[in-house]
C-alpha cells in the first residue's frame, strides 16, 4: 500500500485555486493591518535605537525566552498554557508550510516529494500531536481567564472570541482528519492518532455522506484558518508579532538597564519630559502595543501591592488607550497628566524595576513615567512638597538632608582615612550622603573602612569634597539638577585621577557605573559585596563562621534586578552564618523593594508601608538577622522590625557590619 496521501482529496482542483486565492486575500488584509498599525506606532518621536547592533544577542535572546519561553516558564501554569499553545501552532505551521510545498503547483518549483512512507507516518503523528498540544494549551487558557479568574486579567470579548475561535480551527481540523480516514480506512492512518479516534465516531455513515461531510468541515477549517491569521493585526492576537519584536528590542538593550535615558537636546529643549503621548519615542510607543495584559508585572510592583494608585498593567494600557484615540486622528489638548496619569499615580513608583525584569517582554514602565516626573518637575516647575526640600537640600548642601559638607566627615574621627586630595591611592572609597550623614548607615561605612584597613587596601575618601551622586535628583525627574552633579563630580574625580571606585550603595555604584559614562564619567566601580568576596577570595581577609541564628537576604534593587549582583552577597553570607541562611520566598529578580527607590526614602507614604509588606517576607523565614547591601534598605527594613514590634527577635545588618565583626 502506498503510504502517503493526496493533498486536497474529496474538495476536487477547483478547492486548490480557491485556497490560494484565499490565501492572497488573507495575506492582504494582513498586511494591510500591519501597515496601519506601523503608521501608528510612527506618531512617536524616532529613537536612535539600531536593531542591527547587538544583532547575534537579539536573537539569541529571543531564541532562548521567544522559542523556549525562559522567561514565559518563570510562572509555571501560565507558562505551560502558553508553551503547549506556541509549539503546538508552530509545529502545525511548519507542516502545513510542508504540505503546501508538496502539492502539485508548488512541488514543481522547489522540487519536495517528502509526505510518503516512513517520513509521511512519522509527519502524521506529529501534527496529530502538535494539534492535542494547541488544543490542551487553549483549554487551559479558558479555564484560567474564565473558570479561575486570576485578578490581574481583566478579560476582554477579544480574548473570548480569540480563544474560541482557536479553538474551533484546531476541532475543525480533527474533523477533517477523522471524516477522510472513515473514508478511506488505510490502516498505516493510525499514526494520526486523533484522527483515527475520531474517525470511529463516523464508521457507520455511507461513503457519499462522509464525502458531504468532510467537505463542509475542509471548506469550514480552511476559510477559519485564514480568517483568524488575518484577524491578527486587528486583534490582541497582534502580541504574536509585537512581543516577539519587543523581546529582541528591550530584551538586549544597548544601554545599561539601570541608566536613564538622557533628555535630547537638553541646552536647546523648550520643555522637558513628556505631557503628549507623541511626544514618546517610536520604542516606548511600540512597548505599548506589545503589552499582553498578562499582569505580571501588577503582581510585583510594590506600589500596588501597598494600594498606592499605581499599576504597571494600568499604567501601560491606559497610555496604550490614549495612544490609539490619538494616533486614529483623536485631539491631544489636554496632556496626560491628570487626564491618563494622575500626579499621585505618577510619584508612587518605586523605581525597583521588577515590572520591566520579570516581564516576559521586557515592558520598561519607568522610563515612561520618568518622562511624566521630568515634566512635572522642569516643564511644570510642580512637584511634592518633599522634592521641593530635596532640590533644595541639593542645591545649597550638595545632600538629600542639607546637612552640609562639615558633617560629612565626623564619621572618619579616630579612623585611619586616607583623603585622596592628599596622598595617592589606589581605590576611592565613594562613601554616599547616607553613610557619611545618617548615624546608623555611619556604622556601616567604619564597617568598610575596617574591612578595607584589615585587607591592606590602599585607599581614600573625598572628605568634605564628596557631593550627592545626583541619583535622587535624577529619579524624582530634576534632570537638570542631576546634571550639575553628576558633571562636577566627573569634573574632580578626573582632575584627581581617581580610576577605580568602592561604595557601600548600590544607588550610588548604579549612578557611577552605567549613568555617569553619560556625562564623560568612565570608572572601575565595585560595589562592597563584590569586593568583599574579591578580598576573601583573594586571601586578603580572613572570615569566621561564627554567626549562630537563621539568616535571610534581602536583595536590594538597584543591586539585584537592576545590575544582576546576586550571589556575591549570599557567598559572603555563606562563609560567616554556617550555612544558615534561608531566601524569603520573594528573592533574585522576584524580590521585593523596600520602598526607598525612585526617590520614595524622602517622601512620605499616605498608603500602606511597602517595608511592612517586606518584613513579614522575612518573618515568615524566623530569621534573626536580616542581612542587606544597601544604605535605604537598611533604614526602611530597620524601620519596619520597630514599627512591627520585631526588635526583639530580629537584628537588621548591612553585609559590611556581618564582616567586620567576624574578621579574624
Amino acid at each position: 500500500m502506498d503510504v502517503s496521501r493526496e493533498i486536497f482529496w474529496n474538495v476536487g482542483q477547483g478547492a486548490r485555486y480557491l485556497t490560494y486565492g484565499f490565501m492572497v486575500v488573507t495575506f492582504i488584509v494582513l498586511g494591510y493591518g500591519l501597515y496601519k498599525r506601523y503608521k501608528m506606532w510612527m506618531i512617536g518621536k524616532p529613537s536612535s535605537f539600531n536593531f542591527r547592533n547587538r544583532l547575534s544577542d537579539r536573537i539569541s535572546y529571543f531564541i532562548k525566552n521567544g522559542i523556549f519561553h525562559r522567561t514565559i516558564l518563570r510562572e509555571s501554569y501560565p507558562g505551560l498554557m502558553h508553551i503547549l499553545l506556541f509549539w503546538g501552532f508552530f509545529l502545525l505551521a511548519i507542516g502545513t508550510a510542508i504540505v503546501a510545498f508538496q502539492d502539485d503547483i508548488l512541488r514543481p518549483i522547489f522540487g519536495i516529494n517528502i509526505l510518503k512512507g516512513d517520513f509521511y507516518l512519522s509527519f502524521s503523528f506529529i501534527m496529530d500531536l502538535a494539534g492535542i498540544l494547541a488544543v490542551l494549551g487553549t483549554l487551559i487558557a479558558i479555564y484560567r481567564r474564565y473558570i479561575q479568574k486570576p485578578q490581574r486579567l481583566d478579560n476582554k470579548m477579544d480574548d473570548l472570541l480569540s480563544l474560541v475561535w482557536i479553538l474551533i480551527v484546531l476541532v475543525s481540523g480533527f474533523l477533517v482528519e477523522g471524516t477522510r480516514i472513515a473514508a478511506t480506512s488505510p490502516e498505516f492512518e493510525i499514526w494520526s492518532f486523533v484522527g483515527w479516534n475520531v474517525a470511529k465516531i463516523f464508521k457507520n455513515m455511507d461513503k457519499g455522506s462522509l464525502g458531504s461531510l468532510h467537505a463542509f468541515f475542509w471548506y469550514s477549517h480552511m476559510l477559519l484558518s485564514f480568517g483568524i491569521i488575518a484577524y491578527i493585526a486587528y486583534s490582541k492576537l497582534l502580541h504574536i508579532i509585537t512581543s516577539s519584536v519587543n523581546m529582541m528590542i528591550r530584551g538586549v538593550e544597548d544601554s545599561p538597564k539601570g541608566a536613564i535615558a538622557p533628555i535630547p537636546d537638553f541646552e536647546t529643549a523648550e520643555e522637558f519630559g513628556v505631557n503628549k503621548i507623541e511626544a514618546f519615542n517610536r520604542n516606548q510607543i511600540f512597548d505599548l502595543d506589545a503589552c499582553t495584559r498578562c499582569g505580571r508585572c501588577q503582581d510585583l510592583c510594590p506600589a500596588y501591592a501597598s494600594e498606592k494608585p499605581l499599576s504597571p498593567k494600568k499604567f501601560i494600557q491606559d497610555l496604550k488607550m490614549e495612544w490609539e484615540r490619538v494616533a486614529k486622528g483623536g485631539k491631544n489638548e489636554d496632556g496626560l497628566i491628570e487626564n491618563v496619569i494622575s500626579e499621585e499615580t505618577i510619584w508612587s513608583c518605586t523605581a525597583c524595576l521588577a515590572c520591566q525584569v520579570n516581564c516576559p517582554i521586557s515592558i520598561p514602565t519607568f522610563d515612561k513615567n520618568i518622562e511624566l516626573r521630568r515634566y512635572l518637575t522642569l516643564t511644570l516647575s510642580k512637584t511634592t512638597s518633599e522634592t521641593r526640600l530635596l532640590f533644595k537640600n541639593l542645591q545649597q548642601k550638595y545632600d538629600p538632608y542639607g546637612m552640609g559638607k562639615r558633617q560629612r566627615t565626623e564619621w572618619t574621627e579616630n579612623l585611619n582615612v586616607k583623603n585622596v586630595q592628599e596622598q595617592e591611592v589606589e581605590y576611592l572609597y565613594w562613601v554616599g550622603c547616607v553613610a557619611s550623614l545618617d548615624d546608623r548607615n555611619r556604622k556601616v561605612a567604619k564597617a568598610f573602612v575596617n574591612i578595607l584597613n584589615n585587607a591592606g587596601v590602599s585607599f581614600g575618601i573625598l572628605g568634605q569634597d564628596e557631593m550627592c551622586c545626583g541619583d535622587p535628583a535624577r529619579r524624582c525627574g530634576n534632570e537638570d539638577l542631576y546634571l550639575g552633579i553628576a558633571q562636577s563630580n566627573v569634573e574632580l574625580l578626573k582632575e584627581l585621577g581617581v580610576k577605580k571606585i568602592l561604595t557601600t550603595c548600590p544607588h550610588c555604584y548604579n549612578a557611577l557605573k552605567n549613568e555617569y559614562p553619560q556625562v564623560g564619567g568612565h570608572f572601575e566601580v565595585y560595589h562592597q559585596s563584590e569586593f568583599i568576596l574579591k578580598l576573601i577570595k583573594e586571601g586578603k581577609i580572613s572570615v569566621s563562621n561564627t554567626l549562630d541564628g537563621v539568616v535571610t537576604y534581602h536583595d536590594p534593587c538597584y543591586l539585584g534586578r537592576v545590575n544582576r549582583i546576586y550571589e556575591a552577597p549570599r557567598a559572603i553570607i555563606q562563609k560567616i552564618s554556617k550555612g544558615n541562611l534561608v531566601e524569603m520566598e520573594r528573592h533574585h529578580d522576584r524580590s521585593f523593594c523596600c520602598g526607598g527607590g525612585g526617590g520614595r526614602i524622602w517622601m512620605e507614604e499616605h498608603h500602606k508601608r511597602i517595608n511592612h509588606l517586606r518584613i513579614e517576607d522575612a518573618k515568615k523565614t524566623n530569621a534573626t538577622i536580616l542581612v542587606t547591601g544597601c544604605p535605604y534598605c537598611l533604614i526602611m527594613m530597620e524601620d519596619a522590625v520597630k514599627d512591627k514590634e520585631l526588635s526583639d527577635r530580629m537584628r537588621v545588618l548591612d553585609l559590611s557590619e556581618l564582616v567586620s565583626s567576624s574578621i579574624g
